[in-house]
């Protein structure tokens, strides 16, 4: 039976929100991080070849939060979403290496967004705090959804909570009121607030016990301050500071490395690591570049050792105590992928970043969506955006007059289509200089480029014109029109054929030689096409099987020999599937708005 099989997932960055911690959450016995992502979450091993686990049971809310269960071995995760749900799910691996996830429980607990989930040390209980109507938080148990306690003592949002990791069981929760307020149960019951030691009007944004006998709480805020409790009785102590350290920026995270020391994240760019009982600053990392994206926003302690920071643009580093810069740098996309280059291997995302996998590298000199990606002239990668520009690398070598709507590339060059209906052909191997520019009669909605012919697919009578490159006067009409708007073209590589997609989800392949349809039976698709691409031949082969992504979420390979033939992979890519490419005859890599890459085998035995 032939089938495409997942070989690899190339996973996303975590969420990030200005202004606001994205909780990180570490697995010692999997060696991996959990974080959110968009409406999906995700599970990262840290070591090479170690699974990538993507759980979509959130529907339409973007996931907020994702926490480990503190049972060793036990492959339980919770995660919080936007519209104040909550699910606990686990992962195995079946028989053919597939990674299946499982629903455990789910409960509806706020009627607002989820900002922090904290798991008791026996795995049973769990905290949820965020915002809501008539409450900002609850306990439940994890299983049966059962109340535990009430959540009191705040007036606004609550952004994080944690469990004391021992009994006699605590719980303290902190928000956007200045409040740190402190319960012990079960069942859990207000027991001190502490109002009076972060700023009055500053945001306490993270907290959390000492490990082990949980001796000390700490909480961080916007007022720069870090403030030491209890952790029975919930009595300030102390606040940690050290004088020849200044805290420049506010803080968002905290995590504990061991009974003694805990890191901290903060809006100067700054990790730190600080002794609780003599408050003086261990060390210290200063991540670079601009003052926005450098933001850390998130932190969790991967050994007593080891810490893994987040930056406000997505990037996580791993910091080594005694070392004075990351020991690993974790790089990629958190928005939605829009154009993509299986070899080398190279991604465009909707907030313009484009980043290139063989060499690790990310450039974000784009402000808006990537629209199409030329790497003739690897390791130069030129690129088209939203923001009326093309650039190699990083750096602007074209500035369009109107907005790019549509653009493909081909052999070093690229056609685009603006939106003021002016098509253009550009040399993007080089200095981006125009080949051809014309005025098109009408709006057009999608192009396609080969080494000789240029196609254009019009919005009002869904019509496809062929011209040649090197002559754009010489051209012709397909015969048959698509029966709605032209969405994706992609011409074969003999120049033989022609396949264009719709936004119905339909795609219609032309013969070339005779301007007749040669099948209309491609109907598999329930939503727009995005991207079609043909399979590379070997040889004299003939030239049949064509991929097909779409924003229904699926990929389809269809069979130009056998139009009816098809291999079906289903929800590829959560809210859908943007881009297909083939790096050689077998596998196929896509992308979607999930902001994964992810590699098939093909299977046609």
């Amino acid at each position: 039976m032939p089938k495409l099989s997942l070989k690899r997932v190339l996973p996303p960055q975590p969420s990030t929100q200005r202004n606001f911690t994205t909780h990180l959450s570490f697995d010692a016995s999997t060696n991996s991080l959990a974080y959110p992502c968009g409406k999906s979450a995700f599970v990262r091993g840290l070591d090479v070849g170690s699974p990538v686990i993507q759980f979509t049971g959130h529907g339409n809310a973007n996931v907020t939060v994702v926490k480990f269960s503190p049972i060793a071995g036990s492959q339980y995760v919770v995660s919080g979403d936007d519209q104040g749900k909550v699910i606990v799910w686990g992962w195995s691996t079946g028989e053919d290496g597939a990674v299946e996830t499982t629903v455990k429980s789910e409960f509806h607990v706020l009627a607002g967004p989820i900002t922090d989930v904290s798991w008791d040390f026996e795995g049973k209980r769990l905290c949820v705090v965020g915002e809501g109507k008539d409450k900002f938080g609850a306990f439940i148990s994890w299983d049966s959804g059962n109340s535990l306690g009430e959540v009191t003592g705040h007036s606004q949002r609550i952004n994080a909570c944690h469990f004391k990791q021992s009994r006699p069981m605590r719980c303290i929760t902190v928000g956007d009121d200045g409040a740190v307020v402190f319960y012990q149960g079960p069942p859990f019951k207000f027991v001190a607030s502490d109002r009076s030691h972060h700023d009055q009007g500053k945001f306490v944004r993270d907290v959390q016990f000492s490990p082990g006998d949980g001796q000390y709480a700490v909480s961080v805020g916007s007022d720069r301050r870090i403030a030491c409790f209890d952790g029975k009785t919930g009595d300030f102590i102390k606040f940690v500071e050290d004088p020849e350290e200044t805290v420049q920026g506010g803080l968002f995270a905290l995590s504990w490395l061991s009974p003694q020391t805990f890191a901290t994240a903060s809006a100067d760019a700054t990790v730190r690591v600080w002794d609780v009982t003599t408050g003086k600053c261990l060390g210290k990392w200063v991540v670079q570049g601009s003052t926005l994206d450098a933001q850390q926003v998130g932190i969790v302690a991967l050994a007593e050792d080891k810490i893994a920071s987040l930056s406000l643009n997505g990037t996580v580093r791993l910091f080594q105590l005694g070392q004075t810069t990351p020991t690993q740098v974790l790089l990629g996309h958190n928005k939605g992928i829009t154009a993509l280059n299986a070899t080398p291997l190279v991604s465009g995302s909707y907030d313009g970043k484009v980043m290139d996998w063989d060499s690790t590298k990310l450039y974000s000199q784009h402000e808006n969506l990537i629209v199409s990606l030329d790497c003739k002239a690897y390791p130069k990668v030129a690129s088209v955006s939203w923001d009326d520009t093309l650039g190699v690398n990083g750096e602007k070598v074209y500035q369009f007059t109107s907005q790019p709507k549509v653009a493909c590339s081909y052999g070093g060059n690229t056609a685009v289509v603006t939106s003021d209906d002016t098509l253009l052909v550009i040399n993007s191997a080089s200095k981006g200089e125009i080949i051809h520019q014309i005025k098109l009669d009408e709006p057009a909605s999608s192009v396609g480029l080969s080494e000789t012919l240029l196609s254009v697919g019009f919005e009002n009578t869904n019509t496809i014109s062929v011209l040649q490159l090197h002559d754009p006067t010489v051209s012709y009409q397909l015969k048959t029109p698509l029966q709605s708007t032209p969405s994706c073209i992609s011409i074969s590589p003999s120049e033989k054929l022609l396949a264009a997609g719709d936004t119905m989800g339909k795609i219609v392949l032309y013969d070339l030689s005779t301007k007749e349809v040669k099948t209309s039976r491609w109907s598999f698709h329930t939503g727009r096409i995005k991207s079609i691409a043909w399979r590379p031949t070997e040889g004299d082969d003939e030239e049949d099987l064509v991929a097909s992504a779409s924003l229904d979420t699926n990929i389809i390979i269809y069979s130009v020999q056998r139009p009816m033939r098809t291999i079906k992979r289903l929800n590829a890519h959560k809210d859908g599937a943007n881009c297909v490419s083939w790096s050689d005859s077998n596998t196929v890599v896509s992308a979607g708005s999930d902001a994964c890459i992810k590699e098939w085998t093909l299977q046609l035995d």
